[in-house]
C-alpha cells in the first residue's frame, strides 16, 4: 500500500538527522579526494563546455573499451560554470549523493512506512562505500539520485494503481532512463527493470509515456552523432570493444579481481556483498599501508556482514509477502528485481566486472533491509535489531572517518593518490605569483595520455599558458618570464639548472611523498665545451650550439631555438656518429618537445647519449612520422631558405 500520510514530528526529526549525517560524511573535508587522470580529463571536457570553448559529443574512455556518453560532462559543467576549482565539482557530486539518501528515504517511506524509511536512509547515509563513491569527480558517482528518480517515476507512473502524479511520472520515466544510462554504462541494468514495470502497468500507459519516448530519443542524439563521427556504430567496432573489455583494465577502482572472461563467475556476488556490507575499504590504503590502517581500527568487518545478510533474509521474507499479499505484489516485485538484476547481469562475465558497477544496487539493498525490519514489529527481536543497526552504523562511521584521516596523512602512492587538498595548495601558490605562464616538469608532456599533465592542465586553468616538459632527455629555457613547477617524481639531477639558483617556494605533500618545487625563471647551466652553430631547418627550428660534456665524450647537449607553435607536430631529433667515409657507427633518436608548446625564442636543450668511439663526424637533424607510417626529414636550409641537405654534418670535436 502507498503511504500518503503526512510526516509526523519524529519522522521530520529523524529525516533531517539522517540528511545532516549524510551531508557531513559526503561533504566535509572535500580536499580528501583523488584527482587523477580520469577526473582531470572529465573536468577538462566540462570546463571547456562551461567556458564555451567546446560542445563535446563523446565523453572520456570507459572500462568496457567504448567511449562514454557526454551526459556526465554536461552535468559536471554545472559546478564548473561557477568556477574552475575542482572542489566545486567535488561538492556537487557529494550534494547529488545526499539527495540520493533523501530519495531512498522517500521511496522506503512511500511503500513500506516510517520505520523502513529510517532504516534505509540511515544505512545508506553511513554505508562506507556509498560515502566513498560520493566524494570524487567520477561519472559513476553521479548515478545514485538519477537511478532512484528513474525507478520512482516508473513505480508511480506504471505500477501504482492509484497514483496522483501518473501523468508527469510517465512522461519523465524514459528520458530519465536515457539520461541515467548515459551518465555511466553501469546504469544500463535499469532497462530490464523498466521493462518489468512497463509489463506490470501496460494497461495504464497514456500518451504522455510516448511523448517521453520522443524526448528520450532526442537525448541520445549527441552521443549517437559522436559515435557516428568516430565510426564506432558498426557491429565490428562494438564487438572489438567488447573483446577489449573482457580483459581486466585499470578502471580506477581500488579493488580488482582478475576473472576468467566469458564464464560464470562469483565476482559479481563478491563485489555486491562487500559493497553493501561496507567491507574492504582498506584497499584504498594500498598493499603497503592497509594493515597499518586496519591495526588502528576496531575489527568490524565481520559485523558489517550482517547488513548484506539482513538484506538477503529480508528479500526472502518479501518474496513470501509478495506471494501472500496481492496489493503490494507489483511494488515488491520491482524492488526485488532492482536488487537482483545488477548482480545477475554480471554473473556471466561478458565484460570485466568492476566494483563500481554495483552503485545502482545499493539503494535497493537498503530499502529491502528497511522493509524487512519494518516486518519485525511484532517480534521481540525488533528492539535488538535497532540496537544492532545503531552499533553497525557507529562502527561504519568510525572506520570511514578513520580511513579519510589515514589517507590524508599517509603516503598511499599506488592506491589512493595525493589528496586534492595538497594539490590545491600548490595551485594557490602559483596563482598568487600572478605569472603569465607556467612550465610543468613532470613524468610526461601529453595532456591526453599522461597523468600529471592532465591534472595540472585543469588545476592551473586561468594561470596563463601552461606547458609541460618531461626532462628525462631534454630541458626548456622559455623566452618569456615563466614559473617552473617541478613534480616530486622528477630527479633533480635531470634538471640542468644553475646551482646557485634556489626554488622560489616548495609545497610538501603527505609525509614521504615528496615536495613540489616552484622556480622563477631558472637559468640553464650546461658544463663542457661549446661549439657555436647557426643551422636552420625547414620546420623553423635552429640548432644554435652543441655542448660536449667535459667528463664523458659520449654525451652531448644540443641547444635548439624554436619558432612559434606548430600544433599537432611531433618531431624526433637524431644524432648519428659517422666515420671518415660517412658510414654510420652509432645513433640515437630522441623525441623533441611537442610543437604545440613552442613559443618563438624558446630554447630546447636535448641530452643525447651515444657511443662516439671512432666517430669523426656527427650527423644531426630532425624528422617526423607521416600518417602512412613513413617518415619525413626536416631539411637543412641555408640563410636564404634554400635546400642544403637532409641533416647537418659536422666534425666530431
Amino acid at each position: 500500500m502507498v503511504n500518503y500520510s503526512p510526516l509526523r514530528r519524529w519522522e521530520w526529526i529523524t529525516a533531517v538527522g539522517i540528511l545532516l549525517l549524510a551531508a557531513f560524511l559526503r561533504l566535509h573535508a572535500p580536499g580528501i579526494t583523488e584527482f587523477k587522470r580520469d577526473e582531470a580529463t572529465l573536468s577538462r571536457l566540462a570546463l571547456n563546455l562551461a567556458q564555451g570553448k567546446d560542445f563535446p559529443v563523446l565523453g572520456i574512455g570507459s572500462s568496457v573499451g567504448f567511449p562514454n556518453s557526454p551526459m556526465n560532462v554536461y552535468l559536471l559543467a554545472i559546478p564548473y560554470a561557477a568556477g574552475n576549482n575542482p572542489i566545486l565539482a567535488t561538492l556537487f557530486v557529494g550534494f547529488l549523493n545526499v539527495l540520493a539518501v533523501a530519495l531512498t528515504w522517500r521511496v522506503a517511506r512511500r511503500y513500506f512506512g516510517a520505520e523502513a524509511a529510517l532504516v534505509a536512509g540511515f544505512l545508506y547515509a553511513v554505508s562506507p562505500w556509498a560515502v566513498i563513491y560520493s566524494r570524487k569527480i567520477w561519472a559513476q558517482d553521479m548515478l545514485p539520485p538519477f537511478v532512484i528518480v528513474t525507478l520512482l517515476t516508473g513505480l508511480v507512473g506504471l505500477v501504482e494503481v492509484k497514483a496522483k502524479q501518473r501523468v508527469w511520472a510517465q512522461f519523465w520515466h524514459l528520458p530519465l532512463l536515457v539520461i541515467t544510462a548515459q551518465i555511466h554504462f553501469a546504469a544500463v541494468v535499469l532497462a530490464p527493470i523498466s521493462l518489468v514495470m512497463a509489463g506490470l502497468g501496460w494497461r495504464r500507459i497514456r500518451r504522455e509515456f510516448w511523448f517521453g519516448l520522443v524526448g528520450a530519443v532526442l537525448l541520445c542524439v549527441p552521443f549517437a552523432y559522436g559515435l557516428y563521427q568516430d565510426d564506432l556504430l558498426s557491429i565490428s567496432k562494438i564487438q572489438e570493444s567488447l573483446e577489449r573489455s573482457s580483459s581486466p583494465s585499470d578502471s580506477g577502482d581500488p579493488i580488482s579481481i582478475v576473472e576468467n572472461p566469458r564464464a560464470i563467475h562469483s565476482t559479481a556476488l563478491d563485489y555486491a556483498w562487500f559493497t553493501v556490507a561496507g567491507k574492504n575499504i582498506h584497499s584504498l590504503a594500498g598493499a603497503n599501508q592497509f594493515q597499518r590502517y586496519l591495526d588502528a581500527m576496531p575489527p568490524a568487518y565481520g559485523v558489517f556482514n550482517l547488513v548484506p545478510m539482513g538484506a538477503v533474509l529480508a528479500a526472502l521474507g518479501l518474496m513470501v509477502l509478495a506471494w501472500r499479499e496481492s496489493a503490494q505484489r507489483p511494488i515488491l516485485l520491482v524492488l526485488l528485481v532492482w536488487l537482483i538484476v545488477p548482480v545477475a547481469a554480471y554473473i556471466y562475465t561478458w565484460t570485466a566486472v568492476q566494483p563500481h558497477y554495483f552503485i545502482p544496487m545499493m539503494p535497493a539493498a537498503f530499502i529491502v533491509m528497511g522493509a524487512g525490519v519494518a516486518q519485525l514489529k511484532k517480534i521481540r527481536a525488533y528492539r535488538i535489531t535497532w540496537v544492532a543497526l545503531g552499533v553497525i552504523g557507529a562502527l561504519q562511521i568510525w572506520l570511514t572517518l578513520g580511513l579519510f584521516n589515514f589517507l590524508n596523512t599517509h603516503d598511499t602512492t599506488g592506491a589512493f593518490g595525493t589528496p586534492l587538498g595538497y594539490l590545491l595548495d600548490v595551485r594557490q601558490t602559483i596563482l598568487d605569483a600572478d605569472a603569465d605562464g607556467v612550465l610543468v616538469a613532470s613524468d610526461g608532456d601529453s595532456v591526453l595520455y599522461d597523468h600529471e599533465p592532465a591534472v595540472w592542465d585543469v588545476l592551473l586553468d586561468g594561470a596563463g599558458e601552461v606547458r609541460f616538459v618531461n626532462p628525462d632527455h631534454l630541458w626548456v629555457v622559455p623566452a618569456e618570464p615563466t614559473l617552473l613547477l617541478v613534480s616530486p617524481k622528477i630527479d633533480s639531477d635531470l634538471m640542468p639548472i644553475t646551482p646557485e639558483v634556489q626554488p622560489y617556494k616548495t609545497v610538501a605533500l603527505r609525509p614521504g611523498e615528496g615536495v613540489y618545487q616552484i622556480w622563477q625563471n631558472p637559468l640553464a647551466s650546461v658544463a663542457g665545451t661549446r661549439t657555436a652553430l647557426d643551422a636552420h631547418f625547414a620546420n623553423g627550428v635552429v640548432l644554435e650550439s652543441i655542448w660536449h660534456d667535459g667528463h664523458n665524450a659520449d654525451e652531448l647537449w644540443l641547444v635548439w631555438r624554436v619558432p612559434d607553435a606548430q600544433v599537432g607536430m611531433q618531431y624526433i631529433t637524431f644524432v648519428h656518429g659517422l666515420d671518415a667515409d660517412d658510414q654510420k657507427l652509432s645513433q640515437t633518436d630522441l623525441a623533441f618537445w611537442p610543437g604545440g608548446y613552442w613559443q618563438a625564442g624558446d630554447k630546447v636543450l636535448v641530452h643525447a647519449q651515444l657511443n662516439l668511439d671512432g666517430a669523426q663526424k656527427l650527423s644531426i637533424g630532425m624528422y617526423r612520422f607521416l600518417a602512412d607510417g613513413s617518415y619525413q626529414n626536416s631539411e637543412l636550409l641555408d640563410a636564404e631558405g634554400r635546400y642544403l641537405a637532409q641533416s647537418l654534418v659536422i666534425e666530431n670535436q
